[in-house]
């Protein structure tokens, strides 16, 4: 029964030696059953109200380090394309002991340092290469620029006899000072160039000449495998003055251009090319041999960091806990740790026995000589029920439906749970939306293929090195995918989907071989008396009579109506027992005030209102029919919707046909006026009962309390009454406490009338909404419905139909083809989670709204969770 309300919850206190605790701690990690009190389970998460005793900030610290000592690692290994080495019974067999972290200190820092200080020797190396490149490549350039080898036009060659002679020749008339020709080559990133031309261009008033060409060069800060590359120019400017020169410089330099010597003369350039490529591949070899080593140490890394990575993981996790846990004073200077803990009551005993094998570890199988930990049931009279952690006891099939109701909120403690009864309704309202046998049989299939291999799968699962969580919330769900395909199959039999399915293709075969050489159409096809004859001896044993599907538009109509009224039924009988779990909420909590002034009124107004449009549907389909004679054949059958609104607006009814009855039943008037007014009389409850009754009771504890304080004449004498004073303040056999009597005291009544007056409205206009919204259930089975006779009719039926020969079969194949993927991709997939999620809608808040305020808060236990390749 822990499944229908939440597992007992018992207030522990454990009391630690400081020297066996790391190992306790450990055990119950493993255990999963302790929930710490006011301390988050996780580091940095937060301690909920706990404090720091520091005592173990130092090993915190450590941890911390070393995490990001592994993380550095793994993010190398990852660069090298290194697989890591998992192993599945991890969890099991390297279990932490308190040394391990030392340990792990010693093992992890030597890898580490080592691939650190040959990760900055070989980025120095890779920069230096980079710029010994870039220098190459500039030469190379401005060796075929200055030779001719890239001049379309006339060849400018570099010499001083020719270039500087011409220049000297041409501006010795204009000035007397000796004229200088200066250049620069480098290297500018393509983005900056257009706004270096312009500055150029103001500082020497146009007398540069600059070219450029388009390289590309690895990147410098990128990891040293990648084969990333940047795109950048390689320019030659050429100037004229000794003045602009240094102007120039620092213009480069703003820039971010890397500047390189370039030889005036040829043989220097070719000299300087061949130096440099030398001086490339000594440093290719150098770079090579130093990567094979970073492999080498890493590959061994690599071995064992999975292992270390989770233990570091569950030892961090441990001394997080140690540092907010409480000393306990005056006894031996701190070595004893104390901490409250909700503990579920069935699991005391295992909790006290990984407390004692923490014992056994730390002592080696002395424990004798060690503190045996104590665990204390703690006993608060100001606890409240609400403070207490919500836990239920789950399963791999419940699992899932529950997941379902904590996406919506939290049960309470000791709340009742709506999973049990989800388990039922879920996938029967799923159903209801959803009926189809094929498509029923689709989704089973996959539920029970992902059933079948369950293990295989979660062993897939954990394995992978990144979760898909699209897959992830599949998998979860797959108890629940089974039984929404099963309970699809159930409502597509009392659908007779089978059978109509059966009509159609019996009708489109029957028509081939009456006539060849008639083509007919799809609603002479399903109005041809022929076929209905045929098919009209077919038998069936339960559901929906299929002959409806040869009565053409009538099929829609009578299919409608069914379905409609079929929607309005289970509304109001899921909303009914939705208020009988609400009643047994009130009787389980003691809270009578609540059950004979919210409950009752409420149950009253849904059961006199709706409850009474359900029995009319009833009696309809049981007295009305077409072969009953008058006045209860088909012709005199009245309209529910119009008899509903009438009594609603008090008006009388419709005249009926001639030969009918104005009442469905004797003294029908008189009911509906009778269940009109309860429900009427329950509205000024629901509003105003709670507030009035608070308010009586308030006067009622006053009166009492001033006779209580004239009868006495001391303080003393008053404390003491009033610590011992329990009050009958009500004859009706309600006896309240003192405790009680403060609570009603303290009660804003205010705020009561508002709560009292949204809660009527709520209560009045939802049982209207909320059954109005059942109505989904008729609406998604019609577009079901009709979307699967579109793409019978449309898409495979021309296929059976054709008159082509043999051409057929081939037609056949395509047309199947092309139709199946239309059904998996429409009508199973997106109209299933069209449905789920409506389906969903109607549990959250059309049923649970009646009993669930999901406003409670998880058992979070301190768990180590089960190792997976992610982490």
């Amino acid at each position: 029964m822990a499944f229908f309300r939440s597992e007992s919850m018992t207030l522990c206190q454990i009391i630690l030696h400081s020297e066996s605790a790391f190992n306790c701690l450990i055990e119950l990690g493993y255990l999963g059953q302790v929930q710490f009190r006011n301390i988050s389970n996780e580091p940095g998460g937060g301690g909920g109200g706990g404090t720091n005793n520091n005592q173990y900030i130092t090993e915190i610290r450590r941890c911390h380090e070393l995490q990001r000592m592994i993380n550095y690692l793994e993010k190398e290994i990852q660069a090298f394309n290194i697989n890591l080495v998992f192993y599945p019974d991890v969890d099991a067999e390297e279990i932490p002991k308190a040394t391990d972290l030392k340990d792990l200190e010693a093992i992890v820092e030597q890898p580490f340092e080592n691939v650190m200080n040959m990760e900055q020797n070989t980025g120095s190396l890779r920069k230096q290469r980079n710029l010994l490149h870039e220098q190459l490549e500039v030469l190379k350039v401005a060796n075929q620029f200055l030779s001719g080898g890239q001049n379309n036009e006339a060849v400018m060659a570099w010499t001083d006899s020719v270039i500087m002679q011409l220049i000297h020749d041409e501006l010795r008339p204009m000035t007397k000072e000796h004229i200088h020709l200066s250049f620069f080559a480098g290297t500018i990133p393509m983005e900056r160039f257009h706004a270096f031309e312009v500055m150029l261009w103001r500082i020497t008033m146009g007398n540069f000449l600059l070219k450029h060409f388009q390289v590309e060069f690895p990147q410098n800060d990128v990891a040293r495998l990648s084969a990333a590359s940047v795109k950048k120019f390689v320019f030659m400017l050429f100037f004229v003055g000794r003045g602009l020169k240094a102007q120039v410089a620092k213009v480069c330099q703003g820039f971010g251009i890397k500047l390189f010597q370039c030889p005036e003369a040829a043989k220097e350039r070719q000299q300087e090319i061949m130096q440099i490529s030398e001086d490339l591949l000594d440093l290719d070899k150098i770079l090579q041999q130093s990567q094979s080593e970073q492999y080498r140490i890493l590959l061994i890394a690599a071995a064992d960091l999975y292992i270390w990575k989770i233990k570091l993981k569950k030892i961090l996790m441990v001394y997080h806990i140690l540092n907010r846990m409480g000393r306990v004073r005056h006894l031996h200077l701190g070595k004893y740790l104390q901490a409250e803990c909700w503990i579920p009551t069935k699991h005391m005993e295992s909790v006290r026995r990984a407390l004692a094998r923490g014992v056994r570890r730390s002592s080696q199988d002395n424990s004798s000589s060690m503190f045996m930990p104590l665990l204390n049931v703690v006993h608060k009279r100001s606890l409240a029920s609400k403070e207490k952690p919500t836990y239920f006891s789950l399963n791999r099939f419940t699992r899932g439906f529950q997941n379902l109701i904590d996406a919506y909120g939290i049960a309470e403690y000791q709340e009742l749970n709506p999973a049990p009864y989800t388990i039922v309704t879920f996938p029967f309202l799923f159903a209801v939306m959803f009926g189809d046998i094929g498509h029923g049989l689709i989704m089973f299939l996959f539920g029970l293929w992902m059933l079948l291999y369950e293990k295989s799968l979660e062993e897939k699962q954990r394995l992978a090195r990144t979760s898909s969580e699209i897959w992830n919330i599949l998998f979860a769900g797959r108890y629940i995918i089974a039984l929404m395909g099963a309970f699809s199959i159930y409502t597509g039999i009392i659908y007779n989907d089978c059978f109509s399915k059966s009509f159609n293709l019996f009708g489109s075969a029957w028509s081939i071989s009456y006539n060849q050489s008639t083509v007919m159409s799809s609603h002479e096809l399903q109005l041809d008396p022929a076929r209905v004859d045929n098919f009209r001896g077919t038998p069936y044993i339960m559901g929906f009579d299929p002959i409806w599907k040869a009565s053409g538009e009538n099929a829609i109509t009578t299919s409608n109506s069914f379905k409609m009224k079929l929607a309005v039924i289970l509304g109001v009988f899921q909303m009914t027992f939705g208020l009988i779990l609400s009643a047994l909420n009130h009787i389980y909590r003691r809270d009578f005030v609540d059950l004979l002034l919210v409950f009752i009124p409420q149950f009253l107004f849904l059961l006199c209102i709706f409850a009474y449009l359900v029995f009319l549907i009833f009696f309809k389909w049981s007295n009305y029919g077409g072969h009953f004679e008058q006045p209860y054949n088909s012709a005199c059958a009245p309209s529910i919707l119009i008899i509903f609104i009438n009594m609603l607006l008090m008006k009388g009814p419709e005249m009926p046909p001639e030969g009918c009855e104005i009442w469905m039943f004797e003294y029908q008037d008189v009911i509906q006026m009778l269940l009109l007014g309860i429900a009427l009389f329950c509205v000024p409850i629901l509003l105003a009962g709670k507030p009035i009754w608070f308010m009586l009771q308030q006067r009622k504890i006053r009166k009492i309390k001033n006779e209580a304080i004239r009868r006495t004449r001391t303080r003393d004498n008053i404390s003491s009454i009033r610590k011992s004073l329990i009050y009958n303040v009500d004859g009706s056999g309600f006896v309240l406490s003192s405790r009680k009597s403060l609570e009603i005291e303290k009660q804003d009544v205010s705020e009561l009338w508002i709560h009292s007056g949204i809660h009527c409205i709520e209560s009045v206009l939802g049982a209207v909404s909320h059954t109005a919204s059942y109505l989904r259930l008729w609406a998604l089975s019609l577009a079901h419905d009709q979307l699967s006779s579109v793409l019978w009719n449309m898409v495979l039926k021309i296929a059976l139909t054709g008159r082509w020969g043999y051409m057929n079969s081939l037609l056949l194949v395509v047309v199947f083809g092309f139709w199946a993927i239309l059904t998996l991709a429409i009508l199973v997939v997106m109209e299933g989670l069209s449905a789920f999620l409506h389906t969903l809608r109607l549990h959250w808040v059309e049923f649970q709204s009646k009993f669930y305020s999901g406003s409670g808060e998880a058992f979070a236990p301190f768990q180590f969770k089960r190792s997976t390749m992610a982490g």
